[in-house]
């Protein structure tokens, strides 16, 4: 080891009648470690806050989406085709069109209305639907493609009708007072006018009840087989219709939708999850960015305690600085022992604080020891997720403010004549 270290870490070490410098060294290694912990625990939930976010949108949204708006194009060649890009895991038609969701008494009379999103899906053998299934609180996929007997009092009597399924948010269902096996007449808002005839609806039953933790979804979404959404909203101009796709790796779905949009041509809408929900990602990407910052200033503050107990160290090193120039050290030798010193403090502190902050959010994130009220926030527990570029930010952050708080104090050291201090000693 060069003895500009050795002299540098022993300078570390105060002598009786410097506690005071040595004490300030300690506050000044604890500031790094506070601030290195901090940093690194809000990142990781952060982190945890971010996936989970973008995990629940993605479970109502695909990855990629071909919309035909208005194009009575043919959807299956462009199916195969798009099935054959490599990084594709699934891919499935599908619809969608605001309407009205109307509950009924028992007598058949209107209870309540809600507006809401109604999204024509295939149940059977859809890739694209794997998320949805986690979120099933009660009944399956499989229900949408089934008829269900219903019992109501029409004229007096008594009878049962068949009626196909649909699976509605949960919070959507407690609006509308619905259960498990109760039936909902589903309307084409655009039908409904002056002159217009008849309005378009048709009446479903309450096969199952999704929980995503996305009010927006739970309070809007309804889900009912392809067949039957076509069947209602053919004629309605709001009627979006399309492919919904999944990819294997959802950070490539831009490249896999610029090849997707150049097969298909200008005849349909391409659009990957970084652009329909831009907004939000940018929002989350910049509060993250800005905590980081925030934060930092508590390794800064820590790296101004680092100058002044490293310039009190110089003022009491002054002989010593002397008499190692005296003795043939170089200036910048000088300057490397008080750099050194810097060093040593932010390594230790960043090493002391990026460690607790691993195991403190490591155990957060396992045993989740932070508990959320779920009427309030989309998750019940604080998620965290761990990424080793985010300890490895702070680590490099931390120790370059230290190394520049050092710079300073190197300089004063270095720029010291050993003639003029000898002469009065």
């Amino acid at each position: 080891m060069r003895y500009e270290y050795l002299i540098g870490l022993r300078y570390l070490r105060a002598r009786r009648r410097e506690r005071f410098v040595s004490l300030i060294a300690v506050i000044s290694l604890a500031g790094v470690a506070i601030g290195t912990f901090a940093l690194t625990v809000v990142l990781s939930v952060m982190s945890g806050f971010q996936e989970d976010l973008r995990g629940r949108l993605l479970a109502f949204n695909p990855e990629i989406t071909v919309d035909a708006t208005g194009q009575q194009s043919e959807l299956d060649n462009l199916q195969r085709n798009i099935s054959a890009i490599p990084g594709i895991t699934g891919v499935a038609p599908f619809t969608t069109s605001q309407v009205l969701a109307v509950s009924t008494t028992p007598s058949g009379l209107p209870a309540y209305v809600a507006g809401g999103t109604l999204r024509g899906v295939l149940a059977a053998h859809n890739p694209v639907l794997i998320e949805l299934k986690s979120t099933l609180e009660s009944g399956t996929l499989e229900t949408l493609d089934q008829m269900h007997p219903v019992s109501e009092l029409k004229n007096g009597a008594r009878r049962t009708v068949q009626l196909p399924g649909v699976i509605v948010g949960k919070s959507l269902a407690e609006e509308l007072g619905l259960g498990i096996g109760d039936a909902v007449i589903i309307i084409s808002p655009t039908s409904i006018g002056a002159g217009a005839g008849a309005p378009r609806l048709r009446r479903f039953v309450v096969g199952g009840l999704f929980h995503s933790g996305m009010y927006e979804y739970d309070a809007s979404l309804m889900f009912v087989a392809l067949k039957n959404s076509q069947a209602l909203l053919a004629e309605d101009p709001q009627l979006e219709t399309g492919l919904e796709i999944r990819v294997r790796n959802l950070f490539e779905a831009p490249a896999i939708a610029a090849k997707i949009a150049v097969l298909a041509g200008r005849a349909y809408t391409v659009a990957d999850w970084t652009q329909t929900d831009a907004p939000l990602f940018s929002a989350l990407k910049l509060e993250k960015f800005t905590y980081f910052l925030v934060l930092l200033l508590i390794v800064l503050v820590a790296a101004f305690n680092i100058v002044a107990t490293l310039v009190m160290v110089v003022m009491e090193r002054r002989k010593e600085i002397a008499i190692l120039r005296a003795m043939g050290a170089r200036a910048a030798s000088i300057a490397t022992i008080f750099l050194c010193e810097g060093a040593a403090l932010g390594v230790i502190g960043t090493a002391l604080g990026v460690t607790a902050g691993f195991f403190v959010s490591f155990l957060i994130g396992k045993y989740h020891l932070i508990r959320l009220p779920p009427d309030l926030f989309m998750v019940s527990v604080v998620p965290v997720r761990l990424y080793p570029i985010n300890f490895i930010a702070v680590a490099t952050a931390a120790i370059v403010l230290c190394l520049c708080g050092a710079i300073y104090p190197a300089l004063q050291a270095r720029a010291l004549r050993p003639v003029e201090i000898i002469r009065y000693e």
